[in-house]
Parts: structure tokens; sequence; C-alpha cells
């Protein structure tokens, strides 16, 4: 199978791919990588869907759900549906495979590594997907690092529902390369940001500061625009101020235009705060965001620049690091 060409990814060429498939072998260099799931909710579905379909024969999985006598059948279908072999144990698919991707929920992230430990073996490659904290991260990485195994740190970036298994992935630890080099030419999207495993969760986690922040916002807004029949205006009125404009524009103005009149734009968003209340809608953002412009305000940035308005969110951010520093 010819590798896929990835947009921005450098691919190495078949027969590179084709020694690192010999050296992960474990079963007579018969070109055969085994890939292996902990956890098989919809990430383990998806990818694997996907990589079956590109051809890779040898999936093996375990979920912690698949003998529950009630929702067990949910993960044997979709594993049937996949062409994914379960087996009766985490520590089961460790040891079967070359490959191990964790996609279990953030909190038992760090256990279910523990768990795992008598099964890795030197040069046994696991990949946490999950959303744990970049600290439980770093626990994973020595962990495994102490049994001579590869620890990587990796993080979807987008919908599955969208992207599907070639959803962009961003990894980070000492040895990504195998990782990407035996799945890139599959069409899987993976890019290594740095050698510092939790380094790619802390960036999932800072997008979704905004990402799940404008979803709560978005909802807020449109809830109060309902109730007083002014949804289309609204939205209107915003679609002027931000469309055909970039984000990184849009975020650097309004950032900036908010350092500046934090004051003012306080005093405005505690009106808007009792408007809502006067209309029954709850203003949790609406008091979240009244409480970061008073950070603002109180930054004193008129004070701080001479009145010299700064152009750019990069000097603001030299008022938010002294103020860091003088709380230490």
């Amino acid at each position: 199978m010819a590798p896929i060409s990835v947009p921005g990814w450098q691919i190495k060429s078949k027969k590179s791919v084709q020694r690192l498939w010999n050296n992960l072998s474990i079963d007579g260099g018969r070109n055969i990588m085994k890939l292996g799931f902990i956890g098989f909710g919809e990430v383990g579905y998806e990818i694997s869907s996907g990589l079956v379909e590109q051809g890779l024969k040898e999936i093996y999985a375990y979920d912690i759900m698949q003998n529950h006598p009630e929702k067990g059948h949910i993960v044997k279908d979709k594993a049937e549906k996949a062409g994914v072999t379960l087996l009766d144990s985490g520590n089961d698919v460790v040891k079967k495979c070359d490959m191990i991707l964790m996609v279990v929920p953030g909190a038992f992230a760090l256990d279910t590594t523990k768990g795992l430990l008598d099964s890795v073996t030197p040069g046994k490659l696991l990949v946490d997907l999950s959303t744990s904290l970049p600290s439980v991260k770093r626990a994973e990485n020595e962990l495994i690092s102490e049994k001579g195994g590869n620890f990587i740190d990796g993080a979807l970036m987008a919908s599955l529902s969208q992207a599907h298994y070639k959803v962009p992935i961003l990894v980070s630890g000492a040895n990504c390369q195998p990782f990407i080099d035996a799945l890139v030419p599959y069409g899987m999207n993976i890019k290594q940001i740095t050698e510092k495993p939790g380094d790619a969760i802390a960036v999932k986690f800072v997008r979704s500061i905004y990402m799940k922040g404008i979803a709560a916002l978005g909802a807020e807004m449109l809830e109060a625009a309902n109730v007083l029949g002014v949804d289309k205006l609204v939205i209107d009125s915003i679609g002027n101020t931000l469309d055909g404009k970039s984000f990184a524009f849009n975020n650097n103005y309004l950032v900036v235009a908010s350092a500046w009149h934090g004051a003012r734009q306080a005093h405005e968003m505690s009106d808007v705060m009792k408007m809502l209340e006067d209309i029954g809608v709850a203003p949790i953002m609406t008091q979240a965001t009244e409480k970061r412009l008073e950070w603002f305000r109180d930054l004193d940035a008129h004070t701080y620049f001479n009145e010299k308005r700064p152009e750019n969110w990069q000097d603001v951010a030299v008022l938010w690091d002294k103020v860091r520093e003088e709380g230490k």
C-alpha cells in the first residue's frame, strides 16, 4: 500500500515505513503491525473503523464495559462492525500489540496505566489520548519509561463526528516518530509539537477555554435574544462586526479594547446582568465576563502605557505577567 499524502506532514518512504513495521512486529517480521485500544467507545470505534478500511488487519481492544450484562452488547456490536477483536483484559491487549492507544475517561487514565505496567516490556508504545491533566500525562510517562516502554501524550483536536479517523491529533513525547510513521500512511492526521509529555493535552485544554466558552456564551446570548424576540437582529449585528475578518484579528482587537476600556465595559455588563435577571435568564457567562472586565480595569493599562493604547494583545500580556509575578 502506497503511503497517503497528507498536507503539511513529512511522510517517509514506503521502504522506511516497512522497516518500522518490521521493527514493531512481534510475530517474526511479517510486516504486521498489531494495534490495540484500551477503552472502545467513540474514539476507538472511529479510529479503528478508518484504519481497517484502509487495510490495517490486526486491531485488538478491551473495554471495561464489554461484559456488562446490559451495556456489553454495545461494545461488542461496535467491535464487530469495525473489525476489531476484543480481548479479555487490558493487559492482554498490551501483551498482544505493538502500539496501544488508551482512550479512557481522563479521571481513570493514571490508574489504568498503573494496571497495565506488568505487561509493558521494553519498546512497547503506549499513547494516551484521554483528556487527563498534563501532570497526569507526565506521571504516566515516568511509569512507562521505567519499564522501558515509550509513552506519548496525544490530544484529539477536532470533532470525531466530522473528521472521523482523520481527526487532527497533536502528540508530544520523546519518541513520537514511530507512531507517526506507522499510522500517517493510513491517512491519520498526527503532528508532534514538542518532546515533553503533557504539552499536547495542554494545547487542547487551552483551546477548550475558547471553544467551549464561546459555545456557552453563544447559548446565553441566544436565550436572551430569543426571550426578547430580537434574535435575528442580534445575530446579524454580530455577524456584521466579525464576519470577513480573521480570528487572529478579531481576538486581538477585542482583547486590546477590553484592556483599554475595561472600566466602562464592566459597568455595561453589570447592567446587562440586571436585564437578564429581569427576563428570567441566568447570567452565568455574563457574570464571568463582568469579573474578567473588572480584572482588566484593575490592570490600569492607561497608566502603564502612559495613555498610549497598545496595538497587540502581546503588549497587554506584559501586564498579565506582572500581576501574576506580584501575586506569588
